[in-house]
Parts: structure tokens; C-alpha cells; sequence
């Protein structure tokens, strides 16, 4: 599919609020065009402007310009192969001659993050004007900027960082979209209940709004980019590091068969995936240091690990970790729960919070998804089934890792190690469900 960026425009909403708008015309493979943008919400970053390198503002452009062709283009109706699309596209973006020779460490990036086929082309410059933000000194004495999704891992983030780091300040990076609005509540609800214990040792701006004009495709595999990228601006600014709390086993994502290693291999905080983000980080001529010191414990590690676990246990239920949390119509036990029940970052969450006081409410009990069998909203439970069902040895382990692109990482066994572990994890939760039927089908 041949993309292309337009020409970008700014528009006042009211005196508070600026947004820029950035099109993009897309044509199929049979000469059909249509359009979408990508609308980035200026005010909550205008502060940083004049204050950090320029190619800051510009990847986080091209992070909104990838996530809106991500999201604007179908792919079932679109992929070459089931899930991957070819995207050839030119890029009008600030500083574009410094993207110019990194434009195959790019499209690497992107095709690992996304699983398509990119082709960037920076072609042109584009002009941006930024609203005004009153001089403040709320963003200074930042010590280190955290990814803050809403989610258990990047709460648990966060409580170690303000616990362990007393004359620390975190700030809290954040993004929403307008069409999917659910994790911002998430968000903003932690925010709040931080407010009572950390007033004074974090800073945050309102999470910026990042949003396709057209949501055709919902796998936002791209949505870190954009998380990262805002993070920047702000590490650029207090010269600090950038912290992606993120457990081991989401962000290795190990296939639960062969089968699943592209379509249901989400990549967004993979080891690859940020060393690649390292790389052309480094490219630019850019030195913030991007870490997860997480991606070596599995969740219930973290769980056990966290800095203030009593604080963690009192608040953990209003944080969300599900990947399906709007399916309702499928949440056959709960339709009212917070998280679906059947998706792995569910069954990672249940099972890092086994031997725990745990009230994440669920929509679906293992028993029912164990007699829908056959039935999609089932798919995941039995894959794990099968996954768990199966023998692996560690060279099996480490044949899958390098397939995933670890060849090169000299600590590869200590990622084959934690895969050892994730498993047994997994485990533990099903032999704690204790129910017959599934030990039998597992041979247990």
C-alpha cells in the first residue's frame, strides 16, 4: 500500500487547547484511496519546546503518524498473509534529513513492533506551531521518567520507584486515546490514590491524546512507540532515564505454539524491540538511556518483589491489565467484571496473584472457558493448555528465542531461565483452580 503524509495543520480548540493535525492518504493495492490523520493534542507538551533537541518532538510525530496508519488500516481485509501488511510510505517530518540514514533501522523497528512490512521514506520537512505554556517549575528535579500505562506492572513501577528513591521525583509518562478510552480512567484513578501517600515525589501532565481519525484496526501494536516518545521529551528535558516497567513474560511473549509467533506475539516493551529503539535513539545522536529492569522476573516476581507490596495489595485492584477489556458480550460469568478472563495478560495477572488477596474481578472462570472449547473467546485458555501440556527443553527454548530475533543477546539463558519459570507459574495456577476435568486433559 503506497502512504502518504500530508501536510500538516495546527487548530486552536479554545484558549486552552491546541491540536495538530497530520493527514495521510492511503491507496490500496486496487487504486482505492481514502484518508486518515493523526491528531496529536500540542498543549501538554508545548512546555518542552526550545528546551530539548528538536528530534525529540520529531519521533514522537513519526510514533503518532505509525500509530495512525496502524490503526486506520484493516487487516483482514488488507494483509498479505493473514496479519502482516506492506506499507510504503513518505514521511514529511521536522528534521527529516536526520531520519534520512536510519531509514532501514526504522522500518526494522517498525516490522518488528508491528509485524508488517514498512518502507519509510523521509521525503520533506513539516512545520509545526506550538501553543503557549506559562514558564513553571513543576517539571523541574525529575530524577526519572516512567511509562505509566495503568496497568499492574507500571503501578508496581511506580510504587518502587517513590519507595526505594525518597528524594527522587518520577514523573509518570502517559498517552489515551480518544476512541479507547479505558485506559485513561485507569490512569487518572492511580494518579488520584497516589495523590494521599506521594504527594510532592511525582509529576505528571495530563496524558496526552494521541488518536487515528479512523479506527479501522484495534491490535495497537504501535501504541508503545508513542509512550516512549513522549517519555523522551520529558527525560530529555531532565537529562534522566526512561524506566518501562514491564514483566518478563508479557514482554518475551513467548509463543504458545508455532502457530502463534506473529499474529498473537505482541511485541510492544520486547527485549529486541527496545534495543532496536536504543539503536536509533543513538543514531540520532540522542544518549537518554531506555531500560526495563523488570524484563527478567516474571509478574508474580514482581508481585513478591515490589518495594511497599502491603501499599501495592491495597490499590492493586484499580489497576488493569486486561487486553479485552470491552468484550462484555463474552464475559460469561461476570459481564460486569473489569477484566475479561480469558486473554493471557489476564491469566498473567491471575497467576501472579496466586497465594494473594486477590480482587480483580473476572468475566470468565477457567470451568467456562474449558467448555467453550472451539468457541474463539476460548482460544487463548487452550492454547496455554496445550503449551503447558507440552514438554519443553531449554534448547527447544532457546531455538524459539533466537527465532524471535535473541541471537545476539549474550544473556540469552537468563531469558530461557525466566521462560522456565513463567511456565511454572502458569501451572501453579491451574493446579490452584483445582478443577478435574482440565488436571485430566493436562495429564496432571
Amino acid at each position: 500500500m503506497k502512504i502518504k503524509v500530508d501536510t500538516y495543520r495546527t487548530r486552536r480548540i479554545d484558549k486552552h487547547e491546541t491540536r495538530l493535525t497530520i493527514p495521510i492518504t492511503i491507496e490500496d493495492t486496487k487504486g482505492g484511496v481514502f484518508q486518515t490523520a493523526a491528531i496529536v493534542q500540542m498543549t501538554p507538551i508545548a512546555y518542552f519546546n526550545g528546551k530539548v533537541p528538536p528530534v525529540t518532538y520529531s519521533l514522537l510525530y513519526l510514533s503518532a503518524i505509525v500509530y495512525a496508519i496502524d490503526r486506520g488500516i484493516d487487516r483482514h481485509r488488507y494483509s498479505i498473509d493473514g496479519w502482516s501488511r506492506e506499507l510504503d510510505v513518505d514521511i514529511n517530518l521536522p528534521e527529516y534529513e536526520l531520519f534520512q540514514p536510519v531509514e532501514r533501522q526504522i522500518d526494522t523497528m517498525l516490522s518488528f513492533l508491528t509485524g508488517d512490512y514498512w518502507n519509510c521514506h523521509f521525503v520533506g520537512t513539516a512545520q509545526v506551531r506550538y501553543g503557549r505554556y506559562g514558564q513553571t517549575n513543576y517539571f523541574d528535579g525529575i530524577t526519572q521518567v516512567n511509562l505509566f500505562s495503568g496497568g499492574m506492572d507500571s503501578l508496581i513501577g511506580a510504587i518502587d520507584y517513590m519507595t526505594d528513591n525518597p528524594k527522587g521525583k518520577l514523573f509518570l509518562a502517559s498517552h489515551y486515546d480518544s476512541v479507547m478510552r479505558g485506559p485513561l480512567s485507569d490512569q487518572d484513578r492511580l494518579k488520584k490514590i497516589f495523590r494521599r501517600k506521594y504527594s510532592g515525589k511525582y509529576a505528571e501532565m495530563t496524558a496526552v491524546m494521541i488518536t487515528p481519525e479512523l479506527s479501522a484496526e484495534l491490535s495497537c501494536r504501535s501504541r508503545s512507540l508513542m509512550f516512549l516518545s513522549i517519555a523522551l521529551i520529558v527525560a530529555s528535558y531532565a537529562n534522566c532515564k526512561i524506566v518501562v516497567p514491564e514483566n518478563g513474560s508479557v514482554s518475551l511473549n513467548f509463543p504458545l505454539s508455532p502457530s502463534r509467533r506473529a499474529s498473537c506475539s505482541t511485541r510492544t516493551t520486547h527485549p529486541v524491540f527496545l534495543k532496536q529503539y536504543r539503536e536509533v535513539l543513538k543514531a540520532l545522536g540522542l544518549t537518554t538511556q531506555v531500560e526495563n529492569p523488570y524484563e527478567k522476573m516474571t509478574k508474580g516476581e514482581m508481585v513478591q518483589h515490589c518495594s511497599d507490596k502491603d501499599y501495592l495489595m491495597s490499590i492493586v485492584e484499580h489497576s488493569n491489565s486486561c487486553g479485552k477489556r470491552g468484550m462484555h458480550q463474552h464475559m460469561y460469568d461476570n459481564t460486569h467484571a473489569t477484566h475479561c478472563g480469558h486473554c493471557m495478560p489476564c491469566m498473567y495477572r491471575k497467576a501472579a496473584m496466586i497465594g494473594e488477596r486477590d480482587l480483580t474481578t473476572y468475566g470468565n472462570r477457567f470451568v467456562t472457558l474449558y467448555g467453550k472449547k472451539g468457541d474463539k473467546v476460548a482460544e487463548d485458555f487452550f492454547a496455554m493448555l496445550n503449551y503447558l501440556k507440552t514438554d519443553l527443553t531449554k534448547e527447544q527454548i532457546r531455538r524459539e528465542l533466537k527465532i524471535a530475533g535473541m541471537t545476539s543477546f549474550d544473556d540469552l539463558e537468563e531469558y530461557v531461565d525466566l521462560v522456565v519459570r513463567t511456565r511454572a507459574e502458569l501451572a501453579a495456577m491451574i493446579r490452584a483452580d483445582n478443577n478435574r476435568t482440565i488436571l485430566r486433559y493436562l495429564g496432571w
